[in-house]
């Protein structure tokens, strides 16, 4: 976010890249407590995941650490984002902290794969198309020569190529059509700081990656809130309620054409 933007300049800015970059979002405080806790559970291996490019990930942390998690949902720094873009409709999906110890270069992805494919995924007559944001909150220095956060420049309205398709899968495979054709294009870098938070479309194509070691004691990391569009968010009127339902079947059991 540049410096004197207004927000109404910086939605824009959102809206026409699909990111934003938003400077010291969170004091160093806060950002020290999530090190300390984030560091303390990877020396002592508890940890959900650690996969083949480099990334250790916490998928448990409104279990884990519920106080500072929930005071990061729809933080302040952020809010104003996710409120002009998904309004009350704005749901959150999910909370995944992530630590990079070793080297890393991210897999090209997308959170939102089929965002392009909804409408044939859906297969209705009335068709309602969802829309996902992330919010990423950075607890390290991503210098230019330490650390990046990429995208894959002019996508924020258009699919990509139909020929790719088929291989758009989260995966380390550098020789997949996909990723080879993700670095072939245009790029943006990104370089938040500690405290820095980006906000994006999570139909982007993206990735992050680290170069060379860290500083002592500071392990690249970061917590990441994804967020969704739900059409019958709390406070539309209907006849009924949805609770006792919900208690009976859980949510997923609420979805009786959803298939595996």
């Amino acid at each position: 976010m540049g410096k004197n933007k207004s927000f109404e300049e910086n939605l824009a800015q959102l809206e026409r890249d699909g990111f934003l970059l938003i400077k010291n979002a969170l004091d160093m405080e806060t950002v020290q407590k999530w090190r300390g806790s984030l560091y303390g559970r990877y020396r002592r291996g508890e940890y959900d995941r650690r996969n083949s490019v480099g990334n250790v990930s916490y998928n448990q942390l409104l279990e884990q650490e519920p106080e500072m998690t929930r005071a990061l949902i729809a933080h302040p720094s952020v809010a104003p984002y996710l409120k002009a873009t998904l309004g009350k409709q704005c749901q959150l999906r999910s909370v995944r902290a992530h630590l990079n110890p070793d080297d890393y270069t991210q897999e090209w992805h997308m959170d939102f794969y089929d965002y392009w494919y909804q409408e044939e995924k859906v297969d209705a007559s009335r068709f309602v198309q969802g829309f996902c944001m992330n919010t990423t909150f950075y607890l390290t220095d991503n210098t230019p020569d330490r650390a990046r956060l990429t995208f894959v420049k002019d996508l924020c309205h258009r699919a990509i190529p139909e020929e790719l398709r088929e291989h758009l899968w989260y995966r380390d495979d550098r020789n997949n059509p996909f990723q080879r054709w993700c670095d072939e294009q245009p790029h943006i870098d990104l370089y938040p700081m500690s405290g820095d938070a980006v906000v994006f479309y999570s139909h982007l194509p993206h990735q992050g990656a680290k170069m060379g070691p860290d500083p002592d004691g500071e392990i690249r990391g970061n917590i990441v809130f994804h967020y969704q569009q739900n059409p019958m968010y709390p406070g539309i009127r209907f006849v009924s309620h949805p609770q006792v339902t919900l208690d009976a079947l859980g949510y997923d059991g609420t979805f009786p054409f959803a298939e595996g």
